[in-house]
């Protein structure tokens, strides 16, 4: 016997995510059948994508519009022109070696203006009538012009109000073959067409239906290729055209299990839809040449007339009034029928045109119901929305890909919507299992929370206490009932308006910092507390108190000890000073006995180099830094502290430009031993006999080192009989000083005399 096991809670969810999907799937079918308006608006709106892959336009290609506009109304007068001027027209173009001329308007009435007509007028003067009646009918002249050239007339669809139209079957008849089954095709039967005067019928070379389509949106996409009108087939204008233009005698229709598929004229295949109707591309329509009739009714050359050979001219009205103006897609203004015909007819002869393969539909759906039942077989939501993503682009992509290289139109917006709605609806199961594991979370949650041994209260706005942890009510020797509804203030050592306002301040969404606070045990014990504050909802937040007694108290400890130990630094550096003193007065008590000129000289400058260190430990004494001592104010002190008349009298001065640095006590002796000795130097040496002059000090960091120049503009040191060694044992020493500064002097002059040391940047702040 096979045992049964049960599903695991993946295997479920999985499971009812796939069924949430396959109920999507079927409503997918539902409104793809129903096709509502906004889902034609999305698909169509898709495929005015068209005007964007738009292939450069050819014109001036064959196809002229010749445009009776509102200025050839004003020059020949109202419309409907008389036929001789209709007459004159055709024979104008025939000058100009039109190719064929096709009408975009119908001549379904006699000429109200032929003059046999009037004959029949009462109380005419004697003779008149016969006069008239001998005069030749403007239809006939008509006629005779039309005969001239190879021309096409329009024919127009009369629609009863509430008629629609009904499927009839149609199969070869007359200039019609049939590529397809015996049985013909279903093509919706039109009510009766509106045709031209026979006389004029019979001069012309061909007649198409001049029919387009009007979509929802008011755009124009379609136009008549081939239609069925009490059960004869009609060429649309733009076929009929090519027919005429070509020179062939007919058509041949394609047919397949679906219906109509393509209309063939010549070599020409022009795929259709069902119904009969093509998609032009109708890309450059500003491009499209245009011709005033009145131009070519005038008795001198035609403005512009010169497009007109070899090529054909589509007649037609833009009038205000009179001719129509249509939307078509990627275009913002109406475009008049002259224009629109003729770039139709153009799309037409330059084979630029859109088609809607017979699978499209089949293809649609397969990617739509592919796509949402592979994503409602994932489990992760990111990955859901990942991969809906990715196959709404692909779907996208695709479909654009094909439209831009081989003019095929397909649905894309179904698959997207398909694939937007995808991850929600399979992502309803996972949100329920969500949602049951989040309670049982929060369950636990609320015994970690009560379990937690730091206080934890969710208070409102004001600061009232809502509820509470085990911690809590402790810290207050309070159960937590009774605490609901006091104030949380004095539970942290706070007012209850400081509370308030931190709570509120945090509500309002500034960010607030942990707060530290001091409170009382329940046994008088001090306790430190770091108080945040949490936002749990727009009317209440959360406080977690955290116990911060124990680190609250290394930190006093801590910081005594730093001050003691701050307190005893102090002191050294003082009593190092004071003991520098000390043998300063020994030396200065040594000297009162000695009588030797250069041996109290050289005690002296013993003497100021003490000064100089015990200046250094002073500074440290009594600064707010023990462990760095500020390099700009110990060189000016150093300078400044020089005793010379001359200084006191300005007879030399410092240029001093040190920038901020800092440095420890271990730099900070040598060097400003180097600056003394050398600065004392330039006082003893450079400027003797009354001379003026100046001692320039800078300090600054350059690439990784920083630079200490002294220099004067004197007369020099003294040299050394028999060498250009500079005298004194002050030299000696700068070189032993520079190298604890991990460097070596560097003389600068003849003029005057100067000394630089490049030292490392890591011996200073």
């Amino acid at each position: 016997m096979t045992a049964i096991l049960p599903m695991s809670g993946a295997a479920r969810e999985r499971r009812a995510r796939l069924m949430a999907a396959a109920m999507l799937a079927a409503c997918l079918l539902l409104l793809r059948w129903i096709d509502p308006p906004p889902l034609e608006a999305m698909r169509l709106k898709a495929f005015d994508l068209a005007a964007v892959f738009c292939p450069p336009s050819e014109h001036p290609g064959r196809v002229v519009a010749v445009d009776i506009d509102d200025a050839s109304l004003a020059s020949a007068g109202l419309w409907p022109w008389p036929r001789v001027v209709m007459a004159r027209l055709v024979e104008r173009l025939k000058q100009l070696r039109v190719e064929a001329v096709v009408f975009t308007v119908v001549f379904a009435e006699p000429d109200r203006w032929s003059p046999p007509r009037f004959a029949g007028v009462p109380d005419l003067p004697p003779g008149v009538a016969d006069v008239l009646a001998d005069l030749p009918d403007t239809d006939r002249v008509f006629a005779d012009a039309l005969r001239s050239v190879p021309i096409v007339l329009a024919q127009a669809l009369r629609r009863e109000a509430g008629q629609p139209d009904r499927v009839a079957p149609a199969g070869a008849q007359g200039r019609f073959g049939l590529i397809g089954p015996d049985g013909g095709f279903g093509l919706p039967d039109h009510s009766a067409a509106v045709g031209n005067l026979p006389i004029l019928r019979e001069a012309a070379a061909g007649a198409g239906v001049t029919a387009l389509a009007v979509d929802s949106d008011g755009v124009v996409r379609r136009f008549a290729a081939v239609l069925q009108s009490d059960g004869k087939l009609l060429p649309g204008l733009g076929p009929e055209a090519a027919r005429v233009a070509d020179g062939r005698s007919g058509f041949l229709v394609e047919a397949g299990r679906a219906g109509l598929e393509a209309v063939r004229v010549g070599p020409l295949r022009v795929p259709v839809d069902a119904e009969g109707w093509f998609r032009p591309r109708l890309c450059g329509l500003d491009r499209v040449p245009v011709v005033r009739a009145a131009d070519l009714l005038g008795s001198g050359p035609a403005p512009g007339g010169e497009v007109l050979g070899g090529r054909i001219a589509v007649v037609g009205v833009s009038a205000q009034g009179i001719g129509g103006a249509w939307r078509i897609a990627g275009s913002d203004q109406p475009v008049s029928a002259p224009i629109l015909e003729s770039a139709m007819i153009g799309d037409l002869l330059g084979q630029r045109w859109l088609q809607r393969p017979v699978y499209a539909g089949l293809l649609e759906i397969m990617a739509a119901l592919g796509g949402v039942m592979a994503v409602g077989a994932l489990g992760s939501r990111r990955t859901r929305h990942g991969v809906s993503l990715v196959l709404a682009v692909a779907s996208a992509g695709t479909a654009l890909l094909l439209l831009e290289t081989g003019g095929l139109l397909l649905d894309w917006t179904l698959p997207v919507l398909a694939m937007a709605l995808a991850p929600p609806v399979a992502g309803f199961v996972g949100r329920r299992r969500e949602r049951a594991i989040r309670r049982r979370r929060d369950r636990l949650m609320g015994q970690v929370v009560d379990a937690s041994p730091d206080p934890i209260l969710t208070v409102s706005a004001a600061g009232a206490i809502q509820s509470c942890n085990a911690a809590a009510a402790s810290l207050a020797a309070l159960p937590p009932p009774a605490l609901v509804g006091q104030a949380a203030g004095p539970l942290f050592g706070l007012s209850p308006p400081d509370l308030e306002s931190l709570v509120r301040q945090r509500l309002a969404g500034v960010p607030t910092p942990p707060v530290e606070v001091e409170t009382t045990r329940p046994c008088g014990a001090p306790m430190f507390l770091e108080l945040a504050v949490g936002v749990l909802d727009t009317a209440s937040a959360v406080l977690i108190g955290r116990d911060i007694t124990r680190r609250r108290m290394a930190q006093d400890r801590l910081a005594q000890a730093l001050a003691d130990n701050e307190a005893l630094l102090r002191e050294i550096h003082h009593r190092v000073r004071n003991n520098l003193q000390g043998i300063w007065g020994i030396i200065a008590l040594e000297k009162s006995g000695l009588s030797d000129a250069r041996a109290l000289e050289r005690l002296s400058a013993i003497q100021d180099r003490l000064l100089v260190l015990g200046r250094i430990h002073d500074q440290l004494a009594f600064s707010g830094d023990l462990a760095r001592i500020d390099v700009a104010a110990q060189v000016d002190r150093l300078c400044r502290s020089l005793a010379d008349q001359r200084l006191e009298d300005g007879w030399i001065a410092f240029d001093i430009r040190v920038e901020t640095l800092h440095c420890h006590i271990e730099t900070a002796l040598p060097m400003g031993l180097i600056i003394h000795e050398t600065v004392n130097n330039s006082l003893k040496f450079a400027f003797p006999e009354g001379r003026r002059g100046s001692i320039a000090v800078q300090l600054k960091r350059r690439a990784g080192l920083v630079i200490l120049e002294v220099w004067d503009d004197g007369v020099g040191l003294p040299r050394v009989a028999g060498t250009d060694t500079a005298a004194g044992i002050g030299q000696t020493l700068l070189a032993a000083l520079a190298s604890q500064l991990e460097s070596f002097p560097e003389v600068l002059g003849p003029p005057g005399h100067g000394v630089r040391l490049a030292m490392p940047d890591r011996l200073f702040d």
